[in-house]
């Protein structure tokens, strides 16, 4: 059975495959600018939906504002 947090995660990595722009890389790195990460290893983690929250959470970011921009 799985718990309301990996069901959230699941949720978050769905609506990151729906909204993420072609390009993101950078705008993911502008919201980590503290701990900027390597373009490879982003790609990475989306692609094999490696368990980094950090990134994670950036690519949601950059989802939302690009669904948000879309919508306008």
């Amino acid at each position: 059975m799985k718990s309301p947090h990996q069901d959230r995660a699941v949720e978050k990595l769905d609506f990151i495959e729906q909204w993420l722009p072609a390009r993101y890389t950078t705008s993911v790195n502008i919201i980590l600018k503290k701990e900027p990460r390597d373009p490879a290893y982003i790609r990475k983690v989306k692609k094999k939906k490696i368990n980094d929250h950090q990134v994670i959470d950036a690519l949601y970011k950059v989802s939302l504002i690009n669904k948000f921009q879309k919508e306008k």
